[in-house]
């Protein structure tokens, strides 16, 4: 069976994010564990009317710790990439 594509920002595209951001502010991967960051999206024509994902720097790795689909849309002033 193969997955279905995803109408929004997955954690693979966010991490890609992070990380570019995290370059972009000249910030060592040293520094990066314990580091927090939400994504949350307005999606049009889908399911859901919106998705806030996260994901925290543990160690070498990032791991996704949040992924809430809602029915609900993002006020436009929560809406994009943002650190925790």
């Amino acid at each position: 069976m193969r997955a279905m594509a995803c109408e929004h920002v997955g954690p693979v595209e966010l991490i890609e994010m992070v990380e570019h951001y995290l370059r972009d502010a000249h910030i060592e991967e040293t520094q990066w564990p314990g580091r927090k960051f939400r994504w949350s999206e307005n999606v049009e024509g889908g399911t859901w009317a919106s998705v806030t994902l996260e994901v925290e720097r543990r160690g070498e790795q990032w791991v996704a710790t949040r992924l809430d689909r809602s029915a609900e849309r993002v006020a436009e002033k929560d809406l994009g990439l943002r650190a925790l």
